[in-house]
């Protein structure tokens, strides 16, 4: 903010922009002599630049009207509700223009209640009352509006005046330093665009939508697609945005990094890294075909980067959704988008909207500046992007003059010509802004650089880069992400680079600075470097990593040789030493070499870039004037004796192999250095004497594992601002004397799991601000810490050796910040209660901590109290003093049975969580907490009742109460307006609902599950926002008939359940998504008018009793899952939506029908196990999208079945099951060895297993599981298993007959991914099982190759070595009961055939005997010479 001494009177309001800083709203007669008084003078002492009543406004103005633009003038207000604020008409139009500017509002509620202020119930009443008589109604509803959202923020509360300004105070400074730059994007017809957009998705529908918008350079593409993604992003659990698809593809293995971000984020777990663009493909078709995705790719420029990250619709999961931002429309390829919209420029008033913002922080201009506002849209053009810059570029421009100045230049360029206007604002900047912004936008923005790292950077440089930086982030040239990364447009990064490129288009050693890889190799090459030369930035990332970390085969045959040394074991070892020879010399051609006389003639380089580069020859060539060298992943372990760039400030080796920095008999000074990165150095042994780096600020050491000590000269560091030692695991000490480090303000030792003190001298670290300590050895805090008066963090979680905090830590008068989660505190001293600026204790886990002092109740600014996971079994009285509280946690502690009634004073309480407790009341007083939003008791067992005081708490919107001993919910709950989420979960003894519920307008969701409720009260289908109902009972294990083997099965109870009947109009809760109730004794059949339930997705309805489902299912036009396992009595299954994706009707035994499902073409997953009187599946044949179908013990159907399943279909399904005791004769009996063929990759993998379940013997276990889970596929190497994965065989077929499961295992997955030339894939039984009775009859492999399974057309006259791997399983069911299709070999054979092969490899082994320790000798020989090679290379 500008201050206010170097403000000109201008001749109208207008002129000025954001003239205010804060704006007070007050009711005079209340407060004028008293809080606003108070805070008026706080805020003016800090030039901070006040409006208060009309002291601001110049004689002759009309009071109203200066009221408003004083308001429209200010970055933020302050609004004073006090009891008589309403009963002023221009109090109220002053919050209705607040509200209305969507400013900074911060309410203070002033001796009323919040719920007062939003409901204008309370003092407001009668005012309203009274304003309603004299005033029109759209006016009165125009306050009513403002007061109700002033109420609905959580604001400040008053108890003491003086702590009321402080906080006040200290929140404006914070908002104030956002003002304008960290101000949320202002953005102008977006609404509208989003919408149109969202009809286009249509989320709610099945199908793949890929929508591609498309327009020119800066008019909000990616903006608007950030938008959507955000309104969107909630309905998927697997997303991914990609930004800056166009320039990260053009950098080297660019689609391959683009691929691997795709993979990663659309993995629930962590993946492998792929290595080359056809494995990515690969990997992600197998990712998305398995999972609804959404996906954006942002700045597209080809079409080979929509092919290797998207491929083609056919890959995506039914629901997917794509959006593709470009500026080309010839890339969206009209077989891959569905959907596509032109982005349009703003039109005027748009335009002149956004303009005004960015010039004038108003949504319109005015008097004299209306006009030139117009003129200067005109020539812009309505191009977001110049609205921005060019507004901004008049951001501190305040006079007349300076604007049409501004308007003369405009006219002067082509109209609407982007890159001119966009010249305007960088001509505008002086020398060193413009230098700053070209190494940003040429060198930087490339490297992600934070702010923190490029202010350092550039300061080392020699600029002021605090003042520069933020100039040029107010004129929009340069912003910073959420994690404060440096981003610029990619139009204005061109324009940047375009600026450098005309130094000489054709010559780059000619021009200032260059980013681009080959030229700069060319330039290295060819030594055509030049003076010009300012930047280079060289990145050759690290080579990935291999797919899969495996123990190497040297490793592994070095082992099996010395424990059985016979001439195979001793062959098999060289060869695999002579392997890893090869392995190493490629990688070592590989390598990036770049020799220093290249850089002799660059003598005014200041910024150098060469990472995972070996650089070679004399290091005496580097330039004199290099001020930042970045050198990550240097391979060398020392730096030479000639490296002496002496002017160099900031010096980057992290990540690199050094041992030493430099040697102890050359140590070097380089008198300028301020920062030395060290990070990840794993090999760094020690740190040389830096005593003469007086310069030095930052000296970053973390996870240099190897290091032990730090020298002493570090303690002696006057000019260290930060010291990094986190994760240097092997520290035992730090510098006996730290007294030196006067200016240090972070010290960083956290994961130093061997440092147990601290020196005493640390009290002379008069400047810390941050300590932390986290998970040390460290028992007690040295005496002398007490003297850090101005530590603000001080964090100890871990430390498993601390037992209690010295009596003075209460004089550390600054700490805000106090964390000792999982440590072994067990005490808290009285004198914590001085630290009147702390505002986050936390205590998480300190399972020896049993009380808090009374003393807590003197934080006043405390905001955040965790304390969850103690053994504290009473809250002091005086935790009720903590108005400023906003988070409590005090759960995962059964000793805590009762709240203090002072919990009424926690005036600003928003979360209290108290989960775990054993609470057995909640005090009346509770529902005194008047801001609270959220209130959870999770697995509070003892809690008996809720009071009725808990529908005062309106602002309520998450109720968790689960595992309650709760009987009935109090009626007052219907009050809670406001409430969005209710969790009833497990409360067992929960009979009823209360018959206010229908009140809950805003309740989404509502979760009850396992309770004793078995009506819902009629007032149930008013809930006209509920979305989400889930009220499932749990299933009982009971035994069938003795008739029958004793099989389980599953019963929804013991005892006989009331019979439940959806009440009348159930089908009024029209925005239901999803219904689950399960067990929940619904008899008879389920209404007619379900269809009415037109939101429904998804419908769980297993272990009832109905005997039909409604025919008006079928209107279910968005239905995803249809799941009915366990249902009885379920006899048809009635025509199902085409929206489905998966079908549940699992142990319904007595099915006997199954409509059609042919139009069912999203449907993915279908399970019929243990349908045994079905006797069809009509339409299966048509189901191209089915993945899984489970027919266990579905005897009547297979037949019909098997002679349905289609080439199409078999090559799609990932798991199949069902009866039979067979499989496929060109399926190999053996362990399968994987062979890498030259030009056919591997595309996949079917193993095929034979199990049965031996139902005689019992196992409670057997029918809880969804499927036999002790088959396991291994993958080996060297006989030593590589991977292991379980088969997904899922069903538990209720019967002692064999059934057959077919796994397909398509490329992507980890199983495949896992596979290298050599290694062998075999079938087995975990050891010891999990399931009794399991039997493995039979099982075979067969791997899928490139070309084996992609035949579109007739196979019927080709023979089945030439047919497709599909075609071939369909013949094989289709005439499965012919035996000599198939082959059936027991595991027992198997075994014996192996048994016998490994019997005669020992007899030929054997027959080695007379040369054994030749061949032994020979081979070692060999083996050391190849070791002697690889050591000399």
């Amino acid at each position: 903010m500008e201050n206010n001494n170097a403000v000109s009177t201008p001749s109208t309001p207008g002129a000025f922009r954001v003239l205010w800083d804060v704006f007070l709203s007050f009711r005079g007669e209340d407060t004028r002599h008293t809080i606003t008084n108070t805070l008026y003078n706080a805020l003016t002492e800090l030039d901070i630049r006040v409006f208060r009543d009309d002291e601001g406004l110049r004689r002759g103005d009309v009071i109203a009207s200066s009221l408003l633009e004083a308001i429209e003038d200010s970055a933020a207000s302050i609004v004073i509700i006090s009891p008589n604020y309403a009963s002023s008409r221009w109090c109220l139009e002053e919050l209705a223009k607040i509200c209305e500017c969507r400013r900074l509002i911060l309410p203070v509620f002033y001796g009323v209640d919040p719920s007062d202020v939003r409901r204008q119930t309370g003092p407001f009443q009668e005012h309203f009352r009274n304003h309603e008589k004299r005033f029109e109604k759209d006016k009165v509803d125009k306050w009513r509006n403002a007061m109700k959202k002033a109420g609905e923020i959580a604001g400040f509360t008053n108890r003491e005046d003086e702590l009321l300004v402080k906080n006040l105070i200290k929140t404006v400074l914070i908002e104030l330093r956002k003002t304008p730059v960290g101000l949320a994007a202002y953005t102008v017809g977006l609404d509208s665009r989003v919408e149109k957009l969202m009809k286009l998705l249509d989320i709610k529908s099945n199908g793949i939508r890929i929508l591609g918008f498309y327009g020119m350079g800066g008019v909000g593409k990616t903006t608007l697609a950030k938008a959507l993604y955000n309104r969107v992003v909630g309905h998927f659990e697997h997303r991914c945005f990609i930004s800056n698809v166009r320039e990260i593809s053009a950098q080297d293995n660019g689609l391959v990094s683009l691929q691997n971000q795709l993979i990663n984020d659309l993995s629930s777990s962590k993946v492998l890294t792929v290595r080359e663009v056809d494995a990515g493909t690969a990997a992600i078709e197998g990712i998305v075909n398995e999972k609804q995705v959404l996906v954006v790719l942002d700045d597209v420029d080809n079409i080979n980067q929509l092919n290797a990250l998207i491929g083609n619709r056919e890959w995506f999961y039914e629901g997917s959704r794509i959006i593709i931002t470009t500026r080309d429309i010839e890339v969206l390829s009209k077989h891959l988008v569905t959907e596509f919209y032109e982005m349009r420029e703003l039109d005027f008033s748009e335009s002149l909207q956004l303009f005004s913002y960015h010039a004038l922080r108003r949504e319109k201009p005015t008097g004299i500046f209306l006009d030139l506002s117009k003129q200067m849209v005109s020539l812009t053009g309505g191009l977001p992007l110049a609205l921005e810059v060019f507004g901004s570029f008049l951001f501190d421009k305040r006079r007349l003059k300076e604007w049409e100045d501004a308007l003369q230049k405009l006219k002067q360029i082509r109209p609407h010509h982007l890159q001119d206007v966009l010249m305007i604002s960088f001509n505008g900047l002086d020398e060193q802004e413009k230098c700053i912004f070209l190494d940003i936008a040429c060198l930087f923005v490339k490297m992600r650089t934070k702010r923190e790292d490029a202010i350092d950077i550039l300061r080392g440089c020699g600029f002021n880069a605090e003042i520069v930086v933020s100039v040029l982030t107010a004129k929009s040239l340069i912003k910073f992400t959420g994690d404060n990364v440096l981003w610029i447009h990619d139009q204005i990064r061109d324009m940047g680079r375009q600026i450098v490129r005309e130094k000489d288009i054709v010559n780059p050693g000619l021009r200032t600075r260059l980013w681009d890889r080959d030229e700069i190799m060319n330039v290295f090459k060819d030594k055509k470097g030049t003076k010009n030369i300012e930047g280079i930035v060289l990145d050759f990332e690290k080579r990935l990593e291999n797919s899969v970390k495996d123990i190497s085969g040297d490793t592994i045959s070095w082992y099996n040789l010395q424990g059985n040394l016979n001439f195979t074991s001793a062959v098999t070892y060289l060869k695999e030493r002579y392997k890893r020879y090869l392995e190493d010399r490629a990688e070592k051609e590989r390598e990036v070499v770049i020799f220093t006389d290249a850089l002799n003639a660059i003598v005014n380089l200041r910024l150098l870039q060469i990472n995972n580069v070996n650089l070679e020859g004399k290091f005496k060539y580097l330039p004199v004037e290099l001020k930042w060298l970045q050198w990550k992943g240097c391979a060398m372990k020392s730096l030479p004796s000639d490296f002496s760039p002496r002017k160099v400030a900031v010096l980057d080796l992290s990540e690199s192999k050094i041992e030493q920095l430099w040697s102890s008999r050359n140590n070097k000074i380089l008198e300028n250095l301020m920062v030395l990165d060290l990070h990840g150095c794993f090999n760094l042994t020690s740190v040389p004497d830096l005593s003469g780096h007086r310069a030095l600020e930052k000296l970053v050491l973390e996870r240099c594992e190897k290091l032990t000590k730090i020298h002493e000269s570090v303690g002696s560091l006057s000019s260290l601002l930060h010291l990094n030692l986190r994760n240097c695991s092997n520290l035992i000490e730090l510098p006996s004397d730290v007294s030196g480090l006067k200016q240090l303000e972070s010290l960083i030792l956290s994961c130093c799991t061997k440092i147990n003190k601290l020196p005493e001298s640390i009290g002379h670290m008069k400047s810390l601000k941050e300590l932390l300590l986290d998970e040390t050895a460290i028992a007690t805090l040295p005496d002398y810490i007490f003297r850090l008066t101005n530590l603000e963090r001080l964090s100890l979680n871990g430390c498993k050796l601390l037992k209690r905090l010295p009596q003075f830590i209460g004089k550390l008068c600054s700490l805000k910040e106090l964390s000792l989660n999982h440590s072994t505190l067990e005490e808290i001293p009285d004198s914590i209660g001085s630290l009147e600026d702390l505002e986050k204790l936390s205590l998480m886990c300190c399972k020896s901590l049993n009380r808090i002092p009374d003393s807590i109740g003197n934080l006043k600014s405390l905001s955040s109290f965790f304390i969850n996971g103690t053994v504290i079994k009473q809250l002091p009285w005086s935790i009720g003093l903590l108005s400023n509280l906003k988070h409590l946690l005090v759960g995962e502690n059964h000793f805590l049975s009762k709240l203090p009634d002072s919990i009424e004073g926690l005036d600003s309480i928003v979360e209290l969580k108290m989960d775990g407790t054993s609470i057995i009341d909640l005090p009346d007083k509770i529902g005194d907490l008047k801001v609270i939003q959220k209130l959870d008791m999770k697995k509070c067992e003892s809690l008996r009742s809720l009071p009725e005081s808990i529908g005062h708490m309106w602002t309520l919107t998450t109720l968790i109460i689960s595992k309650a001993n709760i009987s009935a919910m109090p009626e007052s709950i219907g009050m809670l307006e406001n409430l969005i989420e209710l969790r009833l979960d497990e409360c067992k003894q929960l009979r009823k609902l209360p018959t206010s519920i229908g009140n809950l307008k805003s309740l989404q969701q509502l979760l009850m599950n396992e309770t004793a409720v078995t009506d819902l009260p009629e007032s149930f289908v008013m809930l006209s926002s509920l979305m989400v109902l889930k009220m499932a009972k749990k299933p009982h294990v009971e035994l069938l008939d003795k008739s029958t083997p004793e099989v389980p099965v599953i019963c929804s109870t013991i005892e006989k359940r009331k019979v439940f009947e959806l009440p009348t109009s159930f089908s009024n809760l029209s925005l239901l998504s999803e219904f689950d109730a399960c067990a929940f004794e619904i008899c008879g059949k389920i209404p007619d008018d379900f269809e009415k339930l037109s939101s429904l997705e998804i419908l769980r309805l297993g272990h009832n009793h109905f005997c039909k489902l409604p025919s008006s299912l079928m209107g279910l036009s968005i239905l995803k899952q249809l799941i009915l396992p366990d249902c009885k009595e379920l006899k048809s299954l009635p025509p199902l939506p085409s929206s489905l994706v998966k079908v549940n009707v699992a142990n319904c035994i007595a099915l006997e029908s199954v409509s059609d499902l042919s139009n069912l073409e999203s449907l993915r997953d279908l399970n019929l196990t243990n349908c045994e009187k079905v006797v069809d599946i009509p339409g299966l044949q048509k189901l191209k999208s089915l993945r899984w179908l489970y027919m266990s013990n579905c005897n009547a159907c297979s037949s019909s079945v098997k002679r349905r399943l289609s080439k199409i279909s078999l090559r799609h399904i990932r798991n199949l099951s069902m009866p039979g005791s067979k499989i496929p004769r060109w399926f190999s009996q053996e362990a399968v060895r994987f062979t890498n063929l030259k030009n056919r990759e591997i595309k996949g993998v079917i193993i095929g297993v034979v199990v049965s379940l031996n139902q005689e013997i019992s196992d409670d276990l057997r029918y809880c599981l969804p499927a036999i889970v002790d088959v396991q596929a291994e993958i080996c190497k060297l006989d030593y298993w590589i991977h292991k994965t379980t088969l997904h065989l899922y069903g538990i077929p209720k019967t002692n007959e064999d059934q057959i499961h077919l796994c397909r295992y398509p490329y992507n997955d980890p199983f495949i991914r896992s596979l290298k030339d050599g290694y062998k894939i075999h079938v087995t039984t975990r050891n010891p099982p999990k399931m009794k009775g399991v039997e493995l009859k039979n099982w075979g492999i067969h791997l899928v190759f490139e070309g084996d399974d992609d035949y579109e057309g007739n196979e019927d006259s080709l023979n089945e070595s030439q047919q497709s791997i599909s075609e071939r399983l369909a013949s094989f069911f289709s005439t499965f009961e012919e035996e000599d299709d198939c082959v059936s070999k027991s595991v027992g054979e198997v075994e014996e055939k192996l048994q016998k092969i490994e019997e005669r490899e020992q007899q030929r082994a054997s027959s080695y005997g007379r040369i054994y320790y030749v061949s032994a000798f020979i081979v070692l020989s060999f083996a050391c010479l190849l070791s002697w090679l690889q050591i000399w290379r």
